[in-house]
């Protein structure tokens, strides 16, 4: 019984840590966006422009909402990766103990 109380505790703070981890990842996401316009300013290209623009999706709002959708999605792929690889790290070094 005490391995169920643990895996559900396990569950909760795998769970806990991807969502964390995946609003942390949206944010800097959406900082990084926002760095782009001062990037172009810096070197003096518009490479941070052609992203916003291809973003932005030409103003149309159903495709504004699929590019929207598929970031946060890329956020939460990466956190689950990076929750499970923090896992089998941890796994790890306590089977080498």
């Amino acid at each position: 019984m005490a391995q169920d109380e643990g895996s559900i505790r396990l569950t909760v703070i795998k769970t806990g840590a991807t969502i964390g981890l995946t609003a942390l990842l949206v944010f800097l996401l959406r900082w990084m966006l926002s760095v782009l316009p001062r990037f172009d300013t810096m070197t003096g290209g518009h490479t941070g422009g052609d992203v916003l623009r291809f973003l932005a999706s030409n103003g149309q709002a159903q495709a504004q909402q699929t590019v929207a959708v598929v970031m946060i999605v890329l956020c939460f792929v990466l956190a689950v990766l990076l929750v499970h690889g923090i896992e089998r790290l941890f796994r790890r070094r306590r089977a080498s103990r």
